[in-house]
């Protein structure tokens, strides 16, 4: 079960790099992502049960909350425990819409895993094909939430066995998505199966979700979703399957550890010499190596000016340090090094490789760039954006 704690206690925890998994959720626009992150939030303790799904708190911005969309990527760390044993989830909910997939992009490399939110009734949609293209390029794991559940129960009707086979259906077309854009060596071990859990079930407004392992666990059917929408007894079902036990335990156990993952993404996404002794530091995701990162969103903080966000490959990032920022020839001093729990920053002094850090003081920063302690070391590949521009517009001043 998730619950908050103090920043000293997520501290502790993350020293296990083992214990750390960093993660996104992606998905077509309007298929529940945002309503997800937040019943995981609740479930943190860090938004009350009863403002999840209403509240947005991934969704901080004014305009994003008035429009009921994500336009910029949100970061969270929440806390699970499973088995006697406490994780640390960086999750970041992304953008759905076509407009801001460049945000959606940027994100991908900061993060190991992405869980796929899909909804039951209308299934995989052009957008769910094109994030799933882009984590697939980023090397980013894929795991499958089929979210919406209880359409398939209140406004189509579905018999237990109908239900089951339309959800079937919509693996079996993501799996297709993993066939069609994976690279060979990841194309069978990445497509996402009922049987290992890899694909899970739910409602993320009314807060509950299933896979194999919660059915196995505490003796839920499908026959039991059915009946608690059918005799209004939902809150029975959120009490036996909360949502966060279902997704954060879907992450745990098929998302790899910041350790694992660098072996297979590094050398995809930055294209040094990987036998070189900064080579060997970003694949070892060692704490003593350099200091290495690379920033994937800059926000605008009215009371402390720019923060740069990104992820930590190699070192330790410190307050008060002297850092390169390669791609613009130039030195800056780290102010504060913060950890971002829902829109609220906490100053944490220091963080090791494998986490996503908020710094503050980087005021020549900007997103995309690579940060380093040593000098003139090769920077991380730059992304590639799959979707072209729309629309392009040129302004002039009226009175230069």
């Amino acid at each position: 079960m998730a619950k908050f704690k103090s920043t000293a206690e997520v501290m502790k925890i993350i020293k296990n790099k083992a214990n750390i998994r960093n993660f996104g959720v992606i998905a077509h626009v309007d298929h529940g992502k945002t309503t997800m992150s937040d019943s995981l939030l609740a479930y943190s303790g860090i938004i009350a049960p009863s403002a999840a799904g209403k509240a947005l708190a991934m969704d901080f911005d004014k305009e994003e909350q008035q429009r009921g969309i994500t336009i910029y990527q949100a970061n969270v760390t929440l806390l699970f425990t499973q088995k006697g044993q406490e994780y640390v989830i960086n999750m970041i909910d992304t953008p759905g819409h076509v407009d801001f997939s460049g945000r959606v992009i940027r994100s991908l490399r900061a993060i190991d895993g992405a869980v796929v939110v899909c909804d039951s009734v209308e299934g995989i949609m052009t957008q769910t094909e094109t994030v799933t293209r882009m984590a697939l390029e980023e090397r980013v794991r894929p795991v499958l939430f089929i979210n919406k559940v209880d359409r398939l129960i209140k406004e189509l009707r579905l018999t237990p066995e109908k239900m089951q086979a339309q959800l079937a259906e919509v693996v079996s077309n993501f799996n297709q998505l993993i066939d069609t854009y994976a690279e060979p060596e990841f194309k069978e071990k990445w497509k996402v199966s009922i049987q290992d859990a890899s694909v899970t079930f739910g409602s993320a407004k009314d807060r509950w979700a299933i896979n194999v392992d919660i059915m196995k666990e505490r003796g839920i059917t499908f026959k039991d979703v059915i009946d608690a929408y059918t005799n209004e007894k939902v809150s029975d079902l959120v009490e036996r399957a909360p949502l966060a036990d279902a997704v954060l335990g879907m992450v745990v156990k098929h998302h790899p550890a910041p350790a694992q993952a660098v072996q297979y993404r590094i050398p995809q996404i930055w294209k040094g010499d990987l036998n070189s002794d900064v080579g060997k530091a970003l694949l070892a995701c060692s704490d003593d190596g350099p200091t290495i990162m690379m920033v994937v969103n800059m926000v605008l903080d009215p009371a402390a000016g720019p923060v740069a966000i990104g992820r930590l490959f190699s070192g330790t990032i410190k307050d008060g340090q002297t850092i390169h920022i390669i791609d613009e020839k130039k030195e800056a001093r780290i102010q504060s090094v913060n950890f971002f729990m829902g829109n609220q920053r906490e100053q944490v002094g220091e963080l090791g490789a494998g986490n996503i850090p908020a710094l503050l003081g980087l005021t020549e920063c900007r997103a995309g760039n690579t940060l380093s302690s040593i000098k003139d070391i090769p920077v991380f590949e730059g992304v590639h954006y799959v979707s072209e521009p729309v629309v392009q517009i040129a302004i002039e001043p009226k009175h230069p």
